[in-house]
Order: structure tokens, then C-alpha cells, then sequence
């Protein structure tokens, strides 16, 4: 492609003038393109943001215990944690360390062991991972919602013989764990460090003293022995066994190492993330996602950021503990930020001064939704944006983000993190230029050691390619622009294949999703045994327009207008579905993720819209309700 034709393309894929807000976009017209390819892997317009000199020295030599030891040297006073009216410093915070690896050496746990930790965002979690960081242990950070078959899985294949869980989720595992080699339980009360313990409540499990005991016997039981010496860094080391969300089938464990979360910290370290030392980071993200982990655990304890816990997942209570604790910093879920929107109560009279860097994951926000949520904010005083980001666990948890520095377009993940490079291929591994959509690869200094004892299904999640370069495949589909924004639309396998072409469902989705009257969207397969190439478009109506369900007349005159919309979008017939479900929610599993294999295997309650007239109906608003 000659140059002419590439600053073209590249200015129109980036807004024509508009583009010249963009500084990067900027440096490219003064210096007439200069060096540009025209593929986003070559040039990583990205590496435009970055802190050069920081960026050089990106390269890990700790353990993740020695990293935040280090980094608070001198800080020993300030504030690691707050839990309940409690505040943990950073010398207490490492006191506490010491104290349960010397329980663990108390009870023969040393370096290559794991230990299963089924516990949600306290702070003995903490104590705990970081105690075997130090010894040169394993976590196996077990979610308390895998069935009995999984959890005697997980812990069978690590051959772990020791379980820390939190006392609320004991009764609901206890059992699944009968058959495993767990021979030691350490229960943690939810408020042992908290002063409420001392309120009258209904009272501690009744334990089995043969092998159950709880959080506090277990730190007196290592009360003789020598706190163990600091293990080395090791490069590529196991530090946790962390597991997929279950996206696409049963969640898989996935070996981490200490570089994997180092990497992507000493990443944020190259203007990403503007946090300082001394701020509050709201930890809401699970300790069993690589997610909360690394971003909401790892990060704010390198940065010297006080970590507020609250594990209780309500949105009142979040709203309540952003305004009231005053937090800076937070990753959490889209849908607990629409707790701002959903409950004027909440936020009635309410100031926020803080907040600079809300972090959103999991299932994407409407664009209203998001402006609303912003629009909130700005009548309580900060004018912020909600960020986002994407990654999966196999990548060390985070690969792109984006950042309050650089202004981001409305849809992207943001931009690769300092160290880790994108392309957009096809399939048959050829990267594809800016603007073109295709299959996502990643190299990364923060990926995975491998699927755990599973060689073959590691090699099959890898590329390598003619200079030797390993690229991860997400199985994603996405495209970049020339500014080095990413765009993720969605899961290579969520699509119908027709005999001429692929219809990915998400572009279904897309058509209609910002639409006035449509809160949520899902567009899947339709089991039918006589026909494997039917989809179908599940929606929920916001609550004004919900009267329409009553009215089976208006409510068809609107799916038509729908499969208008679908059609004029993409010009295929193809593309529009004929069968569709008016909900009221959706089935999640217990994950958080939306459970799509539940959905497709529904047979009832659909309503079939023919499509073949649908070129000559008249389009007609219905917004009259």
C-alpha cells in the first residue's frame, strides 16, 4: 500500500479532523507518517503515551511479596487496609504476613505446595496469598460456586491437603470437599478483623477439632517457629492457580506466575493508571479472578494505595461506600455502577469529590446507560469517565485499559498496557491492517505459565509465528485504529455458520442495543432438531415500554421495525432472526456470567416474526406509549 493511500485511509478511519485532537494522530501529520506500516502490531501507536524511559524498564526480578515490601519501605505507618471500622497499616499488614507463613510452616507447608483458599476479599485472603508468595507456595484460589465435581477436581489435580475458607462459605462447600485430600480446615470468621466481632451475633460454626479449626488457632498454632526465610525470585515461578469465567464451558484452571502479576504492575508504572500513594482503592472484584487479584489487590499494594474491603456484592452498598468513603480508585462490575442511576435515595444531596479512576468490567454498558451514570456524576461533582479495559485470565488478567490521560472513543477496551503488543489476523495467522476486522492475538510478558497439567490444550491456545514471536489466541474478534485504540466485538465461536457466510450474533446485538426502548439484548442459537442455522434475539424492554407486552399487536409492529433496523444496518437478510423472546432477566450462573447454554436450550415462550415481507413494510416509529 503506498503512503498516500495509508494516511487516507488512516485519516478516515480516525474521524477525518477530527483526528487532530488526538495527539498521537497529531505527531503523524506533522512528521507526514513517517515510518508508519499500516499494521497496528509493526507500529504500536500505543507506545506514543508511554513513558519511554519507564517503558524500558519493564522487566521483572521479584517475587510479589518482595515487590510490596520493597515498595512501602518507609511507609510502615500508613494505611494497607480498611475492613469494618478497621485500619491495617502496612507494618501490620507484614506482621501478619510473617505470622501465617510461620502457621504455615507450623502445619509442613513449604515451597511447591498448594493451598486452597476459598475466601472472598478480607483481609486474611491477603495475608494469606502473600504469606506463600514469601515461602514459595501456591494459591489455588477455588471459587465457593463450583459444583462438587469441580472443587474434588481442583483439588485433586494440585494435590492440595490444606483449605483456608471464609466461615460464610463453608457450609455451602463442606460437603462437595468430603472426598478430596484436604486433611487441615482454617475457617476465618467474616469479621475477625474487625472490632464488630466483639458485638453479640448468632454465634461461631460448631468445628470438627480433628481437622477444623478456626483463622486464630491457627496463627497461635506457629507461634514457635522461626519466621521462614524469604524465597528467591525464581523467573516464571508459580505463584497461583486461578480459573477462566466459564465464558465458553467449564471454567479451566490456569497456572500463574509471579511474573504474570508483575509485569502487568510495573505496566501500569508507564503513565496507564494516575493513582498515588496514599489513595483508596475499593477492592470489589473476587480474589479468585486473576482480575481482583492482580488490578484490585496486587496493583494498589505495589502503588501504596489504601485497599478499603467490603466483599458484600450489593449495589446500594457499593453506592453507599463510594460516596462515604471517599474512594479514588475502583474496578468493579458495569452493573454495580448503575446503582447511581437506579435509586435517586442513594445519591439525593450526595457530593463526590474523589473518584478519578472507576474501572468497569464484565458485560458492557449501553452508551445511554454510561452517559447517565456520567451525567450523575457531574451533578455530584467530579467530572470522571468510566473506564474499561479487556483481558482474560490467560493473559495475566488485563491487556488493554484505558486511561483518564488519553481520550478514548466511545466502544474501545483502550489501549495495550506498556510490554504487551495486539494484531488483528485472519485465519490463517496474516495480520490485517488498521480498521479490519479479525481474530485477536496478544503477546504478553503477563501471560500464563500454561493450562494446568494440560500441555496439549496450552500448545493449542499458541501461535508462533515466522520470527519466533509466541502470540496467546483469545478466540476474540476485534479490530484497532490507527491511534492504537482496540475494539473487541465479541467471541469467534458466538455466530451462525451459514454455508456462504458467518453471522456473528453480537452484530445483531449491535444494531439494536442503543435503541430507546431495549435495556438488554441477547442474540443466540435456537435449538430446533431439525434446523442447527436458527438464532434468536432475546430482549428486555425498559420499564416505560414493558406495557407493550400486553398489547401483542403493538409489541410485533415493533419487532418488525426491529428486523427493519437489522436489515438496514448490514443489507442481509440473512442477518435478521425470525424468532424472538420478550424477558424479564436473564439466568446467570453463578459465576456473574450470563448463562448462555441455559438460554439456547429453552424451547418455550418464543414469538416467530416472518421476514420474507419485511422489505416492503413501512417503517413507523412506535414510541407512543
Amino acid at each position: 500500500m503506498d503512503i498516500e493511500t495509508l494516511k487516507q485511509q488512516i485519516y478516515e478511519l480516525s474521524g477525518g479532523e477530527d483526528a487532530k485532537r488526538d495527539p498521537y494522530m497529531q505527531h503523524l501529520l506533522d512528521t507526514n507518517f513517517a515510518g508508519l506500516t499500516g499494521y497496528a502490531s509493526q507500529d504500536k501507536p500505543w507506545e506514543y503515551y508511554f513513558d519511554k524511559e519507564k517503558l524500558a524498564n519493564i522487566k521483572n526480578d521479584m517475587t510479589m511479596y518482595q515487590d510490596i515490601l520493597k515498595s512501602n519501605q518507609g511507609y510502615m505507618n500508613t494505611t494497607a487496609l480498611i475492613y469494618f471500622l478497621s485500619k491495617i497499616s502496612y507494618g501490620k499488614l507484614f506482621e501478619n504476613i510473617d505470622k501465617t507463613s510461620k502457621s504455615y510452616a507450623e502445619y509442613g507447608i513449604k515451597d511447591n505446595d498448594f493451598v486452597t483458599i476459598c475466601a472472598a476479599g478480607i483481609p486474611e485472603t491477603i495475608y494469606s496469598i502473600y504469606a506463600l508468595s514469601k515461602i514459595g507456595g501456591v494459591a489455588n484460589m477455588m471459587p465457593p460456586h463450583f459444583d462438587k465435581e469441580d472443587m474434588e477436581r481442583t483439588i485433586g489435580n494440585c494435590e492440595s491437603d490444606t483449605l483456608i475458607v471464609m466461615e460464610n462459605f463453608y457450609p455451602e462447600i463442606k460437603d462437595k470437599i468430603k472426598n478430596t485430600g484436604i486433611k487441615n480446615i482454617i475457617v476465618i470468621p467474616f469479621l475477625n478483623s474487625s472490632p464488630l466481632r466483639f458485638l453479640k451475633h448468632p454465634g461461631k460454626m460448631k468445628l470438627n477439632p480433628k481437622n477444623e479449626i478456626y483463622w486464630n488457632e491457627f496463627i497461635k498454632d506457629g507461634r514457635k517457629q522461626q519466621v521462614p526465610e524469604t524465597f528467591p525470585y525464581i523467573e516464571n515461578y508459580p505463584i497461583c492457580l486461578a480459573y477462566s469465567s466459564g465464558t465458553t464451558g467449564p471454567a479451566k484452571p490456569i497456572l500463574l506466575s509471579n511474573d504474570s502479576f508483575q509485569n502487568s504492575v510495573l505496566s501500569y508504572d508507564a503513565n496507564i493508571i494516575d493513582v498515588l500513594r496514599g489513595q483508596k482503592m475499593y477492592q470489589m472484584v473476587p480474589p479468585w479472578f486473576a482480575t481482583g487479584l492482580s488490578t484490585s489487590i496486587h496493583l494498589p499494594l505495589h502503588r501504596g494505595l489504601q485497599i478499603f474491603q467490603d466483599p458484600r456484592y450489593e449495589r446500594e452498598v457499593f453506592v453507599k461506600n463510594i460516596i462515604d468513603q471517599k474512594i479514588d480508585y475502583c474496578v468493579s462490575t458495569s452493573s454495580m455502577y448503575e446503582g447511581f442511576i437506579l435509586d435517586d435515595e442513594l445519591t439525593k444531596g450526595k457530593k463526590l469529590c474523589n473518584l478519578g479512576s472507576p474501572f468497569a468490567g464484565g458485560e458492557p454498558l449501553v452508551s445511554k446507560t454510561l452517559k447517565q451514570i456520567e451525567e450523575k456524576w457531574k451533578e455530584m461533582g467530579v467530572d470522571t469517565r468510566l473506564l474499561t479495559g479487556y483481558g482474560r485470565t490467560e493473559d495475566g488478567a488485563q491487556t488493554t485499559s484505558q486511561s483518564q490521560n488519553i481520550y478514548h472513543i466511545r466502544g474501545s477496551v483502550g489501549m495495550p498496557l506498556p510490554g504487551v503488543n495486539i494484531a488483528i489476523v485472519d485465519d490463517n495467522f496474516n495480520e490485517l491492517p488498521y480498521g479490519q476486522r479479525g481474530n485477536i492475538i496478544v503477546n504478553t510478558p503477563c501471560g500464563m505459565i500454561g493450562y494446568f497439567k494440560n500441555e496439549a490444550l496450552t500448545k493449542l491456545g499458541k501461535h508462533i509465528d515466522k520470527n519466533g514471536v509466541e502470540w496467546n489466541i483469545t478466540k476474540d474478534i476485534g479490530y484497532i485504529l490507527p491511534n492504537g485504540e482496540v475494539f473487541v466485538d465479541g467471541r469467534r465461536d458466538d455466530c451462525t455458520e451459514l454455508e456462504d457466510k458467518t453471522i456473528f450474533h453480537f452484530d445483531i446485538e449491535k444494531a439494536v442495543r442503543e435503541e430507546y426502548d431495549i435495556k438488554l439484548c441477547d442474540c443466540l442459537k435456537k435449538k430446533d432438531d431439525n434446523n442447527d442455522k436458527l438464532f434468536a434475539l432475546h430482549l428486555i424492554f425498559t420499564k416505560k415500554y414493558q406495557s407493550m407486552y400486553s398489547n401483542p399487536t403493538l409489541l410485533r409492529n415493533r419487532l418488525i421495525e426491529l428486523q427493519q433496523i437489522i436489515y438496514d444496518k448490514y443489507g442481509d437478510i440473512d442477518y435478521v432472526p425470525e424468532y424472538f423472546k420478550i424477558r424479564d432477566t436473564f439466568p446467570y450462573k453463578k459465576s456473574g456470567k450470563r448463562d448462555a447454554e441455559s438460554i439456547e436450550n429453552e424451547t418455550e415462550a418464543f414469538i416467530y416474526v416472518d421476514k420474507s415481507k419485511l422489505l416492503g413494510y413501512s417503517r413507523k416509529r412506535v414510541n407512543n406509549i
